[in-house]
């Protein structure tokens, strides 16, 4: 009798068990990742996730790269024009700021879009990104996903190369490890996405819709890695809910527009594990205030950054390089909390048989 009473209670509880573990439930920061948010906070996804708001950590943990702040005097590129951003943390890649020599005449360099006019805009000049980019380099950003779905991929990047690769991996919990080689990476989720470079350091081209990667919902570690040719110039990654009303593309700075006319990139689409889509350049880039997210803190007054409730800046170099619809977290754990009360009541009862 006992066991036909506890047989519909095990059912409740492997349901239980099985939705709790679903693909939307399983986001996780992987274990043996000892980085931390920046400020404590993940970046949200949708939404803008800014790359040199990388994770605490330093080198090997929250990134790689072979040209950093600590190493910058000694190697005869100091100072870089981003020393104003996260300056008691010389543990970190090269930060850069657009617009440099406009703020200290001789000092860095200027930028501006393909068409001639100001990067980000003349509204707003000074944004922060990384620089002195290598194909080595990568950085890891915990972000918290809010909703499960597939989402177009946006940026405006500078590349001193006819032609630079990239990819975004994630450790969402249920994603393979497609490289031993980068066991906290996860699963590459864009494969290798080329695209035509700029074939300048300080000129700036709007790419929206780059890319498409699938997410699963919760707080988990992404990682973005430099894959082919050096010298990149990148700040943020634009995160749109396919279906949900992005307009995907990076756009212009608060209170500035990208010009209408300059030159943006038709989705490549994405690619996997390893393989390569391409981004090519085509359309034009319309205008708006921070197209595709919400805008970027720019530098404030005496050269600190400007808060926001927006994750931090995207920018460029002074010197030389330089729609799944799912349950939402609250309904999945209120659902498994209904089923585990229901198993518990049906016990209760099954004691006065």
């Amino acid at each position: 009798m006992k066991k036909r009473l506890l047989a519909p209670l095990g059912s409740l509880l492997a349901t239980a068990l099985a939705f709790s573990s679903s693909p939307e439930a399983r986001a996780a920061v992987p274990a043996g990742y000892t980085g931390t948010p920046y400020q404590g906070t993940p970046q949200k996804i949708p939404g803008r996730v800014e790359l040199a708001n990388l994770d605490e950590g330093g080198l090997d943990v929250a990134f790689y790269a072979d040209h950093r702040r600590e190493n910058a005097v000694a190697e005869g590129y100091s100072p870089i024009s981003g020393d104003d951003y996260r300056p008691g943390n010389l543990d970190l890649p090269n930060i850069c700021k657009t617009n440099r020599a406009l703020e200290v005449p001789g000092e860095g360099s200027e930028d501006f879009w393909e068409d001639g006019t100001r990067y980000p805009s003349e509204n707003d000049l000074f944004w922060y990104y990384m620089g002195y980019a290598h194909t080595v380099d990568w950085v890891r950003v915990t972000v918290e996903v809010e909703q499960a779905g597939t989402y177009n991929v946006s940026s405006n990047w500078a590349c001193a190369n006819p032609q630079c690769g990239l990819s975004i991996w994630f450790n969402d919990g249920a994603s393979p490890v497609d490289n031993p080689d980068r066991p906290l990476d996860g699963e590459n989720k864009t494969g290798v996405v080329m695209f035509e470079g700029t074939n300048d350091y300080h000129k700036w081209r709007a790419y929206p819709n780059f890319a498409q990667v699938e997410l699963s919902a919760g707080v988990q570690l992404m990682t973005f890695h430099l894959e082919v040719a050096d010298h990149l110039q990148y700040g943020f990654l634009q995160f749109d809910l396919v279906g949900g009303g992005g307009q995907g593309s990076g756009g212009g700075g608060a209170g500035g527009a990208a010009s209408a006319g300059s030159p943006g990139a038709s989705s490549g689409g994405a690619g996997s594990g390893g393989t390569v889509a391409t981004a090519g350049a085509s359309g034009a880039d319309s205008a708006g205030s921070s197209q595709g997210g919400t805008a970027a803190p720019s530098a404030g007054a005496g050269g600190q950054p400007a808060q926001s409730s927006a994750p931090a800046a995207s920018a460029t170099n002074t010197e030389s390089s330089c729609a799944l619809t799912t349950r939402s977290a609250d309904s999945r754990s209120a659902l498994l909390l209904a089923l585990l009360l229901a198993g518990a009541l049906f016990l209760r009862k099954s004691r006065s048989f």
